[in-house]
Formats: structure tokens, C-alpha cells, sequence
């Protein structure tokens, strides 16, 4: 007798995905080894990668010998702290030591970095193994994760349809249980979006809060790293252990103040994704904890010409030398976002520069007053299906790339800490609520872990 396959989305979304708090708990009081969760991670990709295409390099000895090097370093009572002995994955833009960075191009194809990015050591000095690379967009420009020469990644929810990106591979293999935490990078929402349109946490700490040395650049002026998490609890120990949550004065006993940014200011939206994120809050709001109040973004449409203005010119100066040697080595989605981006001119980008001081003063002054977060939806659509460069939004038909960044790009440019957590689902697929702090990220954590539990009210 055969036994039955699981239905098909439980077999690609993760069935049992410990937090990064739950794995050092196992892996401090030995009830796990290190070595049997890179193991465990190991086997779940090989059940889901060939379908999910997540990683586009795999270093299984790396892994293990890794890993037994960690647990000896417990047994010796040398914990590292929280990450020490968590199976991770890094983004294919991102280089790690005598692993390829392809960028998922055929433009990179055999490149094997030689230094790893000073995050990637940093994070291998913490504990953390690494498992491999994932797939990206192609340079990590494009927020659909289904332009690479590595194929595209697909949805752990439904195979047909997109992750998002440019993270797509590294909030796939957070979506499938493979690991529960992936490093990617954030430019216009490469991490946000992805984890929105997969059912996981995408966190982007500050512009400039962590280097972006050793990671290859889309637009520098815009570039953050960022994280992919299975909990967005584990913002707090990720940004914990990176020296990302510096001390703050203790919160006052009354609820956070949280401000509801109307999307519909930022562009055309699915009011079922809506409805789905305002639900999540109404939740808290009735539990005590948080008070929610209407919050209006000045000069939204402003703020996002300046966005385009300045990425599109970075994007297509850093990429002059390969336009002009190596053209047909692109795919040809991104040949067409360049040959675009090469439209605008020195002039437009001086002023967009110059004008970008002023419209990030104009947006913090939002958190001036009573303001703790700022609140809205990630993207303004569940998953569109893989190669859709038109989708519906409400009532609406818009250029997918457009739709999916409309929501997220501003924040690049203001460079404030956001964080995407899961809110529930539409038509069975997941929704994502994005929260928007000042300057420190660690008001996103407990918030967006209240967020996740309250949504499962609402499913």
C-alpha cells in the first residue's frame, strides 16, 4: 500500500516551523544538535526544492561539518548566543566565501566570491550555518522573483504563482519550513514584498544601520540588507545580536499609538487586502493594545517620483559597462527596466537628490506628534501568477511591477525601519501588513508579533 501525498499546499508550505527563539531553546538545553537541523533542512530541500526553486546553491559538507563544529563548541559549554547552530540562508546578491555570487545572471555565471560580506561574518561568528544561496531577481532589480537565469522561484502556497522579489528564493525557503531565517535585501521592497505575497516576515532595518559591503548594488542611495523570518517576534533577536535595537526609555503603560496610512492614497488596491490588514488592527485596538488613528502621507505621488528618479539613474549607471558589452546576456525583462532607467538624466537625478532631504523631513514629521507606527498594507494584491506583467487590482488593471512596489519603494527612500508580518489571507492566499517606524526598529517587533496572532482571528 502506497500512503497518500499530503495535498499540495501542505506539502510545499511549512508544517512545522520553529522560531529563532525556540531553536537556541532546543539547541541550549540539547534536545536538538545543530547537525540534526541542518540535516532536517538539508532534507526538506531536497522534498521542495525541485518544485519551490528556492536555492540556486546548495554546500551540504560546508553544512555539516559546520554544524559539528558548533555542537562540539556547546558540549564545551562556548554557547554563542541565540543564532549559534541555526541553519540560515543568503540571497545570491550577497557573497559568501568559496560560494557563487551569480545574481542571477548569466552575466556573473561561475563567479565564486572570495570574502565573504562583512553581515555573512558576522553572522557566521554568532553561530549561524550556512546552507547556501537563494534565488534572486535578476540583480535583484524586479519585485516579481520570476526573471532569473536560475528560473524562477515559485510560491510555497500555489506553484503557479510568483514569490515576489527581488527575495523571492529567500522567502520561499522561509514559506516551505526549510529555514526560519534567510538574509535578503530591500531596495524598493525586495524583502518586504516576497514576504507579504509568501505568508512570512519580512524586516528592513534602516538605511545605512547595516553595511552593504561584499553585496552586489542595485541603486546605493536606496540599498538596505534586510531579513526574511518565520516570526516576526525573532525581529527582536536578530536585531538584538546585530546591534540593531539600541536602549530606548520605557514605554508608557498606555496602548501604541499606531497610524493608519490610507493605500488608496498610494495607488490602486484589492479592497479585500485591505480590509484583511485593518482587520488585524481593529483586533488589537479592541484588545487595548494599540489606539488607532488616521495619518496622512504628504505628497505621496512626489515621494514616489523621486524614489523612481533616483534608482532608475543608480541602476543604470551601475550597470553601463555590461549594457554596453553584454546586452544579450540579460534577461529581457530586465533589458526593458534598463533600457528605461537610462531615460533619465544627470539633471533629473540632481534634483531628485536635492529634493529628497526635504521629503524625508516631511514624512518623520508624521511621528512627531503622538505617532509611535505608521501602519499599511505591503502590496495592494495577493500573488499574482508567474510572468503576469498585468494584473487586476480592484477594479483597476495595472503594470504588476508598479502595483507590487506601491506600497513599499517610499520607504527606501525615507530609510525608516519596516517590517512586513503576515495579516491572514485572500482567496487563500497571504496578506501582508506593513509597519513603519522613525528611527529604531524595535517598536516593529512586539507589535508585529501581536499583529500575526490577532490575524488568526480573521482568517
Amino acid at each position: 500500500m502506497t500512503t497518500a501525498k499530503p495535498p499540495l499546499r501542505e506539502r510545499y508550505t511549512r508544517t512545522e516551523l520553529p522560531s529563532l527563539r525556540e531553536l537556541a531553546t532546543r539547541l541550549r538545553t540539547g534536545s536538538a544538535t545543530s547537525t540534526e537541523l541542518v540535516g532536517r533542512a538539508l532534507a526538506r530541500i531536497d522534498a521542495v526544492n525541485p518544485d519551490i526553486n528556492a536555492f540556486t546553491y546548495i554546500d551540504r559538507a560546508g553544512a555539516l561539518d559546520r554544524a559539528a563544529e558548533l555542537d562540539r563548541e556547546l558540549r564545551e559549554q562556548k554557547p554563542r548566543g541565540p543564532l549559534h547552530g541555526v541553519p540560515i540562508a543568503v540571497k545570491d546578491v550577497i557573497d559568501v566565501a568559496g560560494m557563487p555570487t551569480e545574481c542571477g545572471s548569466a552575466h556573473l555565471a561561475g563567479n565564486i566570491a572570495t570574502v565573504s560580506a562583512p553581515l555573512v561574518t558576522r553572522l557566521e561568528e554568532l553561530g549561524a550555518v550556512v546552507l547556501g544561496k537563494t534565488v534572486t531577481h535578476e540583480f535583484a532589480y524586479g519585485p516579481t522573483g520570476d526573471c532569473s537565469a536560475a528560473g524562477p522561484s515559485r510560491n510555497p502556497h500555489d506553484l503557479a504563482r510568483m514569490t515576489g522579489g527581488s527575495s523571492g528564493g529567500s522567502a520561499a525557503a522561509v514559506a516551505a519550513g526549510i529555514v526560519a531565517l534567510a538574509v535578503g535585501t530591500d531596495t524598493g521592497g525586495s524583502c518586504r514584498v516576497p514576504a507579504a505575497l509568501c505568508g512570512v516576515t519580512g524586516f528592513k532595518p534602516g538605511y545605512g544601520q547595516l553595511e552593504v559591503e561584499g553585496v552586489f548594488p542595485l541603486a546605493p542611495g536606496l540599498d538596505h540588507i534586510g531579513f526574511l523570518l518565520a516570526d516576526p517576534a525573532d525581529i527582536e533577536v536578530v536585531g538584538g545580536e546585530l546591534g540593531l535595537l539600541p536602549p530606548e526609555p520605557a514605554p508608557g503603560s498606555g496602548p501604541v499609538t499606531v497610524g493608519w496610512l490610507d493605500p488608496y492614497r498610494l495607488g490602486p488596491a484589492d479592497p479585500a487586502v485591505v480590509a484583511r490588514c485593518r482587520a488585524a488592527l481593529y483586533g488589537l485596538e479592541s484588545a487595548g493594545l494599540i489606539r488607532l488613528v488616521p495619518a496622512r502621507l504628504p505628497r505621496p505621488r512626489r515621494l514616489q517620483e523621486i524614489f523612481e528618479t533616483i534608482q532608475s539613474f543608480e541602476v543604470a549607471a551601475g550597470h553601463e559597462s555590461m549594457m554596453r558589452n553584454g546586452l544579450d546576456l540579460y534577461q529581457p525583462d530586465t533589458v526593458e527596466r534598463l533600457r528605461h532607467a537610462r531615460q533619465v538624466t544627470p539633471q533629473q537625478y540632481a534634483g531628485a537628490r536635492a529634493a529628497r532631504p526635504a521629503a524625508v523631513a516631511e514624512v518623520l514629521d508624521l511621528f512627531a506628534g503622538e505617532t509611535d507606527v505608521l501602519a499599511t498594507i505591503t502590496t495592494p494584491i495577493t500573488a499574482p501568477l508567474l510572468g503576469e506583467r498585468l494584473s487586476a487590482v480592484s477594479s483597476d488593471r495595472a503594470p504588476t511591477k508598479k502595483a507590487l512596489l506601491s506600497m513599499t519603494a517610499i520607504w527606501n527612500l525615507i530609510g525608516a525601519p519596516a517590517v512586513s508580518v503576515p495579516a491572514g489571507e485572500v482567496g487563500g492566499m497571504p496578506v501582508g501588513l506593513q509597519l513603519i517606524a522613525p528611527h529604531s526598529s524595535r517598536p516593529l517587533a512586539a507589535l508585529g508579533a501581536a499583529v500575526s496572532r490577532a490575524s488568526g482571528l480573521f482568517l
